[in-house]
């Protein structure tokens, strides 16, 4: 292998690590799991609440007809449904059903067990020194790019 410096070899973890979330075949012991499209979407509504198809793609940094497409196929899934805006206005919002909460508990709940799995050896300063690496990673990626992802728990920078 090439010699690597520092910014390569972090470049290459991640796209190995990314891998695994990314991969939409269901994972060891699961019958099903979430696309990459239906989590993002789920965990974004979940934890802002309803929101409009220009608002999510406006969020996730896609174009309107990607959103509409992944919106319509979760909705066909009957992971989302569409409402009419609770503030009144006219464009119409997009929430989780309950089948796409409990989806993604389930989604959620899985890839613990598997990071539970992974970090068996780690001890428990370890874990949180990757933890508080990888959130800090993930933060200044999404300042950069100028779209803060919200998160369903503290951090350091709240």
């Amino acid at each position: 292998m090439a010699n690597h410096d520092l910014y390569s070899q972090l470049s290459y973890e991640h796209m190995l690590s990314s891998r695994y979330a990314l991969h939409n075949a269901p994972p060891h012991g699961r019958e099903w799991s979430l696309d990459r499209s239906a989590a993002l979407l789920l965990s974004r509504l979940d934890v802002e609440g309803p929101m409009s198809v220009s608002e999510l793609a406006e969020a996730l940094d896609l174009d309107i007809s990607t959103i509409h497409r992944q919106v319509a196929a979760a909705m066909k899934s009957g992971l989302i449904e569409r409402l009419n805006d609770p503030d009144g206005g006219q464009a119409r919002k997009h929430r989780p059903t309950q089948e796409g909460l409990d989806r993604l508990r389930a989604e959620f709940k899985s890839r613990d067990h598997l990071s539970q799995q992974v970090t068996q050896t780690w001890s428990p300063e370890e874990l949180e020194t990757f933890l508080k690496l990888l959130t800090r990673f993930n933060q200044d990626l999404e300042t950069l790019r100028g779209s803060e992802w919200p998160r369903p728990y503290p951090t350091e920078r709240e």
